[in-house]
């Protein structure tokens, strides 16, 4: 009799062991954390709340750019700006006004690569809309190869790419279809 009972007491023992050793694997596993690396990402070396731009062509204003921040880049000569709305103006007179989600300045070219939806409104009264915009400062171009819709006092303008100076004086609209309303 007493043998049996040795048996069960290290049945017990071996049950009891067991069950603390699967009890303690689970709780190393749920303590466990994952190492995670993240990416640094480069500290900028200016960063500027209320950001505004100013150029003038022989003493006359050619843009005015205010944007609610900009994260500038002296190594790339880059200024990352948010919510850039620029002025147009030729020889001194208002002429257009372009607004995008971000944009990327070189503070070299004067070039802008918008990025986002963009809008821009002219003192004709047309809008135009598309995404991704490039203002070429060297040529005075505003252009975009992605769709655009030109409204107009007369119309509307679809088309998959446009080209134009910042008057809107001179517009380039690949595939376009007129809607008059």
């Amino acid at each position: 009799m007493k043998k049996a009972w040795v048996t069960q007491v290290n049945f017990y023992k071996l049950f009891n062991i067991y069950v603390s050793i699967i009890f303690f694997i689970f709780l190393i596993g749920c303590k466990a954390e994952k190492t995670v690396v993240e990416e640094t990402l480069p500290i900028p070396e200016q960063a500027i709340e209320k950001f505004t731009i100013i150029q003038t062509d022989e003493g006359k204003l050619k843009i005015i750019m205010d944007a609610e921040s900009a994260v500038i880049d002296e190594s790339g000569n880059i200024a990352h700006v948010r919510l850039p709305s620029i002025k147009f103006y030729n020889k001194g007179d208002y002429v257009s006004t372009l607004v995008a989600e971000s944009a990327d300045v070189n503070m070299k070219t004067h070039d802008i690569k918008c990025i986002g939806k963009c809008v821009i409104s002219s003192a004709k009264n047309e809008c135009v809309q598309t995404t991704n915009l490039i203002y070429d400062a060297g040529k005075d171009l505003i252009y975009s190869n992605n769709d655009v819709r030109i409204t107009r006092p007369r119309g509307t303008i679809y088309g998959a790419s446009f080209k134009s100076d910042t008057k809107f004086d001179r517009i380039i609209i690949k595939n376009q279809r007129t809607v008059i309303d």
